[in-house]
Parts: C-alpha cells; structure tokens; sequence
C-alpha cells in the first residue's frame, strides 16, 4: 500500500514540474480574444446650401419677424432685392406668422432665410446670447440665420452674408457656416441727435471717431428736428430709448431692438426734453409752449396728456431718484415737482422749496453729474454750471471749468472718471448745429475735437440708464 501512495505522489510532482517551467515544448494555449469597443458612429458633415436649384429658380424664401422693427422689415425687403440683383432670381418674402392651420412644426424641412429673431426655434437658438454688438449668420438645417443684437448690427450681418456670395462658388455656404462676430467697445458711449437725418445716433468714442466704425445703434425719427434723448430702464420693458422730435412728438423705443413702445403728438410745441419716470409716467418739455406735459403710458398712443405746467422756454427734465422730484428748467429758472400716478390719474405739484434763479439767461441743458449725486449740469447762453442741490448755488470752480464753463453748449455730461463731452454749434447745417463733439478726457488740460463728416448734432448725452 505505502508503494502505491508512493508512485501516485512521484508521477504528481513529474507532471507539476512540466507544467510550471514550461520546458522546451510548452502546452500550447490559445489566448483569449481582446474585447473591441465598436468605433462611434460619426455625424456627417452638413451639406453645403446653394440657393439656387439645378434649374437657377430660387431655393429659399427671405422671412422675417411679424413683431420686427420698421428697419428690420427694410432689411429684408433690401435683401430680397439684392439676392435678386446677384442671382437673378426672383426670392419671395414673407413674415413668421402662422396661419391657424399651420405648426411651427410644418416649418422645419422648409428654405428659408431668417433675419433677426422669427419664431422659427433655429433663430432663438442663433440668437442666443447676442448683445447690442453681435451679430450672428449661422445654417441651422434647412435655415440660414442672420441677426444682430440691434438693428444696425443686423444691417452689418446681412451685408457679410451678401459679401459671401458670388458667382464663383455659385451662391453656396458650407454647411458648417457658424460666423459670430462681436465689436468691442469702449467706456465712452453718447447719444448724438442728428438733426441732418433726423436719427437719433449711438456712437462709441473712444477711438475719437464719428462714423460707421463707431457708430452702435441709430434710429429713424419720424418728423425733423429730434432735439432731446435718454436711455432708461422700465420695470415693463426693459432699457427704452427716449427722444422728442418735430412739433409736438415724443416716443418710447425698446433698445436695442428698436421697437416703437409708446409715442404721442401732443406735447406742447418744439419739445426739446423728454424724461420716464419710475411709476412710469413721461414728462416732455417744450420750449416754444412754454410747458412741460406729463403723459400716461398705459396705451401706445396718447393722445392727450394727463397734466401740465408753465415754464417759460422749457428746455430740460431730470428724474431725481433721491429726492424723488423732476427737475426742470425755463429760461432762467430751475424748479423741481413731485408727480403721482394713482388710479390713473396724474398729479404734479412744485416744490417750491427746490426753486431757484439761474444767473444767467436763456438755460439750454439739464444732466446729471456722474459721480455726485448732489449736482447737476446746466447749460445757458453764456455758462456752463453745476448746481449744487444741497446750497441750491450755480457753481463754476468745479474740476475743468476752465475749458468746460463757455457760452452756448447746447449739451453736457460726464463719464465715471471724470473725461466729460460736450457739443457747441458751427451753424453748417443750422445756427443750433455741429457737426463735432468735445470729449475733455480726465487729465488732459485741452478737449479732442471729434468730426462728423456727414452728421448735424444738436444735442450729446452719455449714454446711460442711471438717472444720477
């Protein structure tokens, strides 16, 4: 018994021995298979859009906003007329609207080119993001997106999109067109009322130019002589331009999408200033009627204002939210009101303790002096002040009087450190007129003169919502 346990022990340890050396013919093993992960499947490259067929008949239709502004309708029916002109196809035009029969849905294999922000979800996604100084051209499927963050910026996009096309690449985008550009901008923006082409004008001036390359924003005004403007902010609609033109209008748009919010045509005669106030009222001042009339705005149209009072020669209105009244000025008067809206009815009542005699005549301008909310700009035939609101005197020993304070500055303001910009007439276009601005940059001891070739400015304002 012990031999046998013996043997089986022995011919153990022999076949261990082969098996963990190896020797020189080792038992062949078959390694197992390596796991693969399949490669990922690829999206394919948009295709390229032509926007001619085989047969040279136009592929796509030009659709804009129902809601758009009145340049933003211009701007699609110039580009119809342009893709015309370039293919010698005829492109149709039509709005975003919907038929009752029709889904945003049914739009999606459709042709077509989007200018600015339509309905279709291709210009919401494109549209994303943009600001004042973007615009976007973007091929989203079947759409090609073009749009800015204002009008203008639009305008600039439809001309890159035509710039793009020719004859040579047979009026074709690659697939993959995704262009957003973005121009910078500075710390000095002002409001410029052009009275050569009755635009209200937003210009960066930084660079010390006045002219396309500068130019942010503008929008046409209906009748001549826009003279006042601000930039505001309403619980309701956002950031709205302000400005007053002709005889007796007034308007509201929203900036910087240019949409006609409010306006009226009853505002006394040769309105010159224009203010909204925190509960939403709109006071508008006129030299000429010698009256500032406040205005509801509850409807797009007054046709009537809510309340008025005399000022000989009003010239300037100016929302104080500290004191919670609006300045005003006359000929050679500064006055302030406190003004209710309750139940719809509008109540102005002066504060006669603000009221105070300008010591010289024929006041012009009313601002705000960044940086100190306890005075104000006022400009007059001979002088430029700052009125100091606790003391209620009219100084000239502030900071830069000496290029600042000089006669007839039909308007005045300053930046947050210190630079200030101002405007005189040189009667090219006007007697009340310039085609430049001064721009008084914080240390320097004399202004840059800034030239518009084709501008005819009336009033400047720093372009900003905050009341002071």
């Amino acid at each position: 018994m012990k031999r046998f346990l013996f043997l089986i022990l022995a011919i153990l340890l022999v076949f261990s021995a082969v098996s963990c050396t190896g020797g020189d013919n080792p038992a062949e093993t078959t390694p197992p298979e390596p796991e693969t992960t399949p490669a990922p499947e690829t999206e394919p490259a948009p295709a390229d859009v032509c926007l001619l067929g085989e047969d040279g008949k136009a592929l796509y239709r030009v659709v804009r906003s129902d809601n758009g502004s009145e340049a933003e309708v211009q701007l699609a029916i110039d580009l119809k007329k342009s893709l015309a002109e370039l293919t010698g196809a005829e492109f149709s035009l039509k709005s975003d609207f919907l038929m009752p029969n029709e889904k945003i849905e049914d739009m999606a294999e459709v042709c077509e080119i989007l200018i600015g922000a339509t309905n279709r979800p291709e210009s919401a996604a494109a549209c994303e993001g943009l600001t004042v100084n973007d615009y976007v051209i973007r091929v989203i499927g079947s759409k090609i997106v073009i749009a800015g963050g204002s009008d203008l910026m639009t305008e600039r996009a439809v001309n890159a999109f035509l710039a793009m096309l020719s004859k040579e690449n047979n009026f074709t985008l690659s697939g993959n067109t995704d262009i957003r550009e973005e121009i910078k901008r500075g710390d000095y923006l002002v409001a410029l009322t052009n009275q050569g082409a009755s635009l209200l004008e937003i210009y960066d001036i930084t660079e010390g130019k006045l002219d396309e390359s500068s130019l942010v924003w503008s929008y046409k005004m209906p009748y001549y002589n826009i003279a006042g403007t601000k930039l505001r902010h309403s619980e309701t609609h956002g950031d709205v331009a302000l400005a007053v033109c002709g005889n007796s209008y007034g308007c509201m748009v929203s900036y910087p999408e240019g949409k006609l919010l409010w306006y009226t045509e009853a505002a006394a005669s040769n309105p010159h200033s224009i203010e909204l106030m925190p509960n939403g009222v709109i006071a508008i001042a006129s030299s000429t009627g010698g009256e500032v009339r406040f205005f509801t705005t509850d409807k797009k149209n007054s046709k009537a204002a809510s309340a008025s009072v005399v000022l000989e020669d009003a010239h300037g209105v100016l929302w104080d939210a500290e004191k919670e009244v609006l300045w005003a000025i006359g000929r050679t008067v500064l006055t302030a009101y406190r003004v209710t809206l309750e139940g719809g009815k509008v109540t102005v009542t002066e504060e006669t303790s603000l009221r105070a005699t300008i010591p010289s005549d024929w006041s012009h301008d009313l601002a705000p002096v960044y940086g100190n909310k306890d005075a104000l700009w006022i400009t007059t035939g001979s002088h430029v002040y700052q009125f100091d609101k606790n003391s209620k005197t009219f100084r000239t020993d502030y900071a830069d009087h000496e290029v600042l304070d000089r006669a007839n500055i039909k308007g005045v303001g300053n930046f947050d450190d210190g630079s200030a910009v101002f405007i005189s007439p040189d009667g090219a276009f006007k007697t009340w007129t310039g085609q430049s601005i001064f721009l008084l940059r914080n240390g320097k001891a004399e202004a840059d003169v800034i030239k518009s070739e084709t501008g005819h400015f009336y009033k400047v304002r720093v372009w900003d919502t905050r009341y002071q």
